[in-house]
């Protein structure tokens, strides 16, 4: 029975990433392209690519979303952080510019004006308010595509982080982990990574391995991929051998919100490691 049951487990997943490979191709066969005047149309590149014989999907990692402009204010009116954030008007434009889907110029000069306001000051990769469910809702500086992400709304999975405490009972202790939901059925994508604040600046946390793929199908869950070093993985995600060669990923947290709320804001950057992903800048909400 038990060999029965992993037979009908393992061949449950075979049929979920053949049918996100057809997916992927349906999508990358698409015209993509922004519609004329309308610059942030693109979305993020934070991809990881892994492959197998019979199969080919996609992992988004850090992707821009695009809701409307309620579902990126992501507050109720009777929530404590409510009135305290609504009241920065530099907070309120970053979010207009979201939701009316602003130039990568315009919301760029959003997020500086905001910046100066962070209420960590410039201390929020040892905060412990950096801890909790973010979801992705805007992303900047991206050049490439992620397939999964440009599928309609109602297919689309939702982009998750996980930070600290809420990160450990799914992927360990000392781990940050990207998800992905998928809507329609019960399947989320899993990608980790062990993080560590940098010592001489509190504002970035390190990115370093194994970075580990997994995929989480109802209660069954199934290791796709395991890499112990970072030209390793790279390799799997076809990065050259320049990108291979450099160092780890930092990322700094340009700006946190503390009231431990749903709602609270962050951003933050890729400032070095793989080229292809410095210069990303990337905007949470906690859910």
């Amino acid at each position: 029975k038990k060999k029965i049951k992993r037979k009908k487990m393992t061949k449950g997943f075979v049929y979920v990433l053949l049918y996100l490979n057809l997916v992927t191709q349906h999508v990358t066969a698409l015209s993509l392209k922004a519609p004329p005047g309308n610059q942030s149309f693109s979305l993020s590149r934070r991809d990881a690519l892994f492959t197998g014989a019979a199969s080919l999907a996609t992992v988004v990692t850090s992707n821009i979303l695009t809701p409307q402009y309620k579902e990126a204010w992501a507050l109720d009116e009777d929530d404590d952080a409510y009135t305290s954030l609504f009241s920065n008007p530099q907070r309120m434009n970053l979010l207009q510019k979201i939701a009316q889907q602003a130039s990568d110029e315009e919301i760029a000069i959003a997020i500086s004006e905001l910046e100066p306001y962070d209420p960590c000051k410039g201390s929020a990769a040892i905060s412990p308010y950096i801890d909790g469910t973010w979801e992705l809702i805007y992303g900047l500086s991206a050049e490439a595509f992620s397939p999964l992400l440009n599928l309609p709304k109602p297919i689309r999975p939702q982009s998750l982080q996980l930070v600290g405490e809420a990160a450990s009972p799914v992927v360990g202790e000392g781990r940050i982990a990207q998800i992905l939901n998928f809507p329609l059925l019960p399947l989320s994508l899993i990608l980790s990574s062990g993080t560590v604040p940098v010592e001489s600046d509190k504002s970035i946390l390190e990115i370093f391995p194994p970075f580990r793929l997994e995929a989480r199908l109802g209660g069954s869950k199934i290791q796709l991929v395991e890499s112990g070093s970072d030209a390793d993985f790279r390799a799997l995600n076809a990065r050259d051998a320049d990108a291979q060669a450099a160092g780890r990923n930092l990322y700094k947290q340009r700006y946190l919100e503390n009231s431990g709320k749903k709602g609270d804001l962050r951003i933050s950057e890729v400032i070095a490691g793989d080229p292809v992903l410095v210069g990303e800048v990337f905007i949470h909400k906690r859910i």
